[in-house]
């Protein structure tokens, strides 16, 4: 990961709202940070977290909230607070109620690559993200391309990973409308070059550009390694910067997820002890 570049709270926030504005019918959006972080060291060195969202006037909820997640994703990449921020102005003596933290998080959907089928269960990252989903923690789905490749049933444990894929809900694209959108094309370009591809080479394109459409954040072991260092791993950097797609692999997605069941602990610790109520299920457990 490169170096994030530290900013002041303003700047942070005139980047958030500028980059939600961009988004068509959010033009009167706003979006800012939301707390500083005590322990960075467990938010993969990010000092800050959380975002507000304030709709314009004729803003499409769902849109807008897709927007901001994808936005924020792409934030805790790029930015750091600065460590003495101006201070705040005096809040006002008007009652607030602060609401705990459902236990299912406020994160993108989790797209896992057909190479992430994990038909034996023997990937413990797999198994883990698995286990979220099952308890509410988070939404992990396969992308409709990769879902039909696993459920091609090629290779010596096809069955296994027929049945396997057929658990996993999926989402829907359209190869054909896919083909014909910009992304493909500069996703294809990224990956490929500009060269004819193969069948496989055309998935990997289809599952990135799905994450794309869905804002979901795809989990991969495709490339970035010695023997493929290119494929979507070794191309995630430039994705992020030309397509805000996030890519992980599934032990990054581990930690990334534990950073935010950490978030939503604190915070909603914090409001049990101002308020007196019990912390919701699942607290302390995920």
């Amino acid at each position: 990961m490169s170096q994030r570049k530290i900013v002041s709270p303003t700047v942070l926030n005139d980047w958030l709202t500028n980059e939600i504005r961009k988004v068509d019918g959010c033009h009167e959006c706003e979006l800012t940070w939301k707390y500083r972080l005590r322990h960075p060291e467990q938010h993969e060195g990010c000092n800050w977290s959380g975002l507000t969202l304030r709709l314009g006037e004729d803003a499409d909820i769902h849109v807008a909230t897709e927007a901001a997640a994808k936005i924020e994703v792409h934030a805790f990449e790029l930015f750091n607070l600065e460590d003495s921020p101006p201070p705040l102005p005096q809040a006002t003596a008007m009652k607030l109620e602060v609401t705990m933290q459902r236990r299912m998080l406020y994160t993108p959907v989790f797209h896992l690559d057909a190479n992430l089928v994990n038909a034996r269960q023997k990937l413990e990252a797999v198994n883990q993200l698995e286990k979220w989903r099952d308890d509410g923690v988070i939404c992990l789905a396969m992308a409709g391309a990769a879902h039909a490749e696993a459920q091609a049933g090629v290779g010596g444990n096809a069955q296994a990973r027929m049945r396997k894929a057929a658990s996993h809900i999926f989402t829907i694209n359209d190869a054909g409308e896919a083909k014909e959108d910009d992304s493909y094309t500069t996703v294809k370009k990224i990956l490929w070059g500009d060269g004819a591809i193969n069948d496989n080479q055309v998935n990997d394109v289809e599952v990135v550009c799905e994450a794309i459409k869905w804002h979901a954040i795809l989990v991969t072991k495709d490339g970035g390694s010695k023997k493929q260092p290119g494929g979507i791993l070794g191309n995630r950097e430039e994705l992020l910067r030309r397509c805000c797609v996030g890519i992980y692999r599934p032990e990054e997605a581990v930690e990334y997820i534990r950073s935010k069941i950490s978030e939503r602990d604190d915070f909603n610790a914090q409001v049990a002890a101002l308020s007196g109520k019990p912390a919701p299920e699942g607290t302390g457990k995920d």
